[in-house]
């Protein structure tokens, strides 16, 4: 939180049998399983970030004071500060917020819980942009601009406040869309989707944006909802982009 998958498979090719040889004379071969790349193939993206992740927490965290408290000043995401750096002209201080955020987190327990998340979502997620070359790449960059999708709805819906937000609950929100994608797009033919995804998105939706608003309104836990929604709303719209671009990449 913020304080804020036609499944392909890769069958060996079968050259068929000599005509010659008779039935009782072919060579058994043992079967063999399918290949599913969502089980034979690393999901370099989510290691990638999660390393990202766990280092930038350490380096933070091991700062004196003084030091800690400018780089939140430096890396929180803050609307009335990003709003002010936006009409100056000062991108650099704004897109540091922006793209900052997302690598800081309240505290241990705050960012294994987005670790823990995105563990689950991300391998299906990163399997369904059909990996290649540039398919880490891509997913590291989808996480990125979901997070920044998160930014903006935050600093939308809070226009001109002095709180801050930070973790990368905006990004691993826009992530679980892109499994929520995956999920119908590794579907084997004729499985029906539709519904169990339609329901994952509702229940997310109501756990992370409606029960988190609550627990905001109520003071029990300050959780940014609103770079949830921005998140999972940046992922609908950004992961059939990004799937759609390993398969221009296999295709050549």
């Amino acid at each position: 939180m913020a304080q804020d998958i036609s499944l392909y498979r890769e069958d060996a090719l079968s050259g068929g049998q000599p005509e010659s040889v008779p039935p009782s004379q072919e060579p058994k071969m043992s079967p063999q399983k399918p290949r599913e790349p969502i089980f034979n193939q690393k999901p370099m993206g989510v290691a990638t970030l999660i390393g990202i992740i766990i280092i930038a927490h350490l380096a933070f965290y091991i700062q004196n004071p003084a030091t800690l408290a400018t780089a939140l000043a430096t890396f929180a995401l803050s609307p009335s500060q990003f709003s002010y750096d936006i009409s100056t002209g000062n991108w650099i201080s704004a897109l540091a917020m922006l793209f900052g955020y997302q690598f800081l987190h309240g505290g241990t327990l705050h960012l294994v819980m987005n670790l823990a998340m995105l563990l689950q979502a991300g391998p299906i997620a990163e399997a369904g942009l059909r990996r290649n070359q540039d398919s880490t790449i891509r997913f590291v960059v989808f996480f990125l601009l979901c997070g920044v999708g998160g930014g903006l709805a935050f600093c939308a819906f809070n226009p001109g406040a002095e709180s801050f937000t930070i973790g990368a609950s905006g990004a691993i929100s826009g992530v679980f869309a892109g499994f929520l994608w995956a999920a119908i797009g590794l579907a084997r033919p004729g499985q029906a989707m539709l519904k169990p995804v339609l329901a994952s998105a509702a229940v997310f939706l109501l756990i992370n944006v409606g029960l988190a608003g609550l627990a905001r309104v109520f003071n029990f836990l300050p959780i940014a909802w609103e770079s949830h929604l921005g998140g999972f709303i940046a992922g609908l719209i950004l992961y059939p982009l990004f799937a759609r671009l390993g398969r221009r990449r296999e295709a050549v």
